[in-house]
């Protein structure tokens, strides 16, 4: 079984989203997990919205990204822990509102997604189909 892990802190603010891409995205070099353009937008959206979720909504100063993949399974799961113990919902958002489809982005891009209560705030994960 081919599988790679890793985990990075990112500071609470939100520059740290396209930073968090940035990571993703070398962590998935050093790994060789092969990418088409549908599979890095899932990625790319995923942690975006994760991230911004995480730093919009903890009180505390950082966040942390665990990456998983298995290759044999051509699975990635993102994790993002943070402070918080308020987990995420999908809101209702109208056509001209400019936030609340985090989470319905994330729900249609994952293959399955979940929060769960941890003993420091939060876990937010989603896992995103590789290509073949």
């Amino acid at each position: 079984m081919r599988v790679c892990s890793s985990s990075f802190f990112l500071a609470c603010d939100p520059v740290s989203v396209p930073i968090s891409r940035r990571r993703l995205g070398r962590l998935i070099k050093q790994w060789g997990v092969r990418m088409d353009n549908d599979s890095r937008l899932a990625l790319d959206t995923v942690i975006s919205e994760l991230v911004t979720n995480a730093v919009r909504h903890t009180t505390g100063a950082t966040v942390t990204v665990g990456v998983h993949t298995n290759l044999d399974l051509r699975r990635l799961i993102i994790e993002v822990y943070d402070s918080s113990q308020a987990l995420p919902c999908q809101q209702a958002s109208g056509p001209e509102a400019e936030a609340g489809r985090g989470m319905f982005l994330v729900e249609c891009l994952a293959v399955a997604h979940g929060a769960e209560r941890t003993a420091r705030g939060k876990k937010v994960w989603a896992e995103v189909a590789l290509p073949e």
